[in-house]
């Protein structure tokens, strides 16, 4: 009778076993399916930082403070004169307009850069910075575009630089007729040395010839003399 239910009793134990574990592995799936079935989680990439629009604000203060700098240093040298001390002085005053206008083409490159991520950021939440960077950087390019007076200075430059040719022109006219005067004067002054080694040589030779009259006259004064003593004899005694 004990082995009867023993024989039962161990099937029945297995069943029951293998039930449990198809239950628990049932459970197990759909935990698993529940979660496979949540929704995704979206990780968007933002498409600009706010560190990029600070570097380009940055940017824009260096190209706006050399701007300034140049051109005050450009005015004090038309004012001043001091290209002028340079080899080729337009060469020069174009030279530094260029740099000028170099600084001031790339702050219109930074504000146009601003303006194409400005549009991009529009109706967009979190990107307020970019709008903020893109009006300060407008704002700087109209104050430098205000403050430029390059053609003033190109006026002033021109003015001054043919007023010094002109001063120019008239100091090396006055060189050229300065030095034809002293070639005049070395001229007659060599005329003059002329006229005085021909008459030296004139007075040389009329010397001798007084000379020889002085020693004539002598001469025949003493015949003279002679020829009345032979005619008077009287007289010598």
């Amino acid at each position: 009778m004990k082995k009867g239910l023993n024989k039962l009793i161990l099937p029945c134990l297995c069943c029951l076993s293998f039930y449990t574990g198809t239950q628990l592995v049932g459970k197990t799936e759909a935990a698993f399916t529940s979660q496979a079935e949540a929704k995704p989680i979206i990780i968007s990439t933002a498409f600009v930082f706010p560190s990029y629009i600070h570097g380009l604000e940055e940017k824009a203060r260096i190209s706006s403070d050399q701007i300034v700098k140049e051109q005050a240093d450009l005015e004090t040298s038309v004012k001043n004169g001091l290209l002028n001390g340079t080899a080729d002085p337009p060469s020069e005053f174009l030279r530094k307009k260029e740099q000028i206008t170099a600084s001031l083409e790339e702050l219109h490159r930074i504000r146009d850069e601003l303006e194409k991520l400005d549009r991009h950021a529009e109706k967009k939440e979190g990107y307020e910075f970019v709008s903020e960077g893109f009006l300060k950087v407008d704002k700087l390019l109209m104050r430098m575009n205000d403050s430029l007076y390059l053609q003033e200075l190109e006026q002033l430059f021109n003015q001054k630089w043919q007023e010094l040719k002109k001063e120019q022109q008239e100091e090396d006219h006055k060189t050229i007729k300065m030095g034809e005067g002293g070639k005049i004067e070395m001229t007659i002054s060599e005329l003059e040395k002329q006229k005085i080694e021909h008459k030296q040589p004139l007075e040389e030779k009329a010397n001798p010839a007084e000379e020889q009259t002085v020693t004539k006259d002598k001469t025949q004064k003493v015949d003279e003399e002679e020829t009345a003593i032979e005619e008077n004899p009287e007289n010598t005694e």
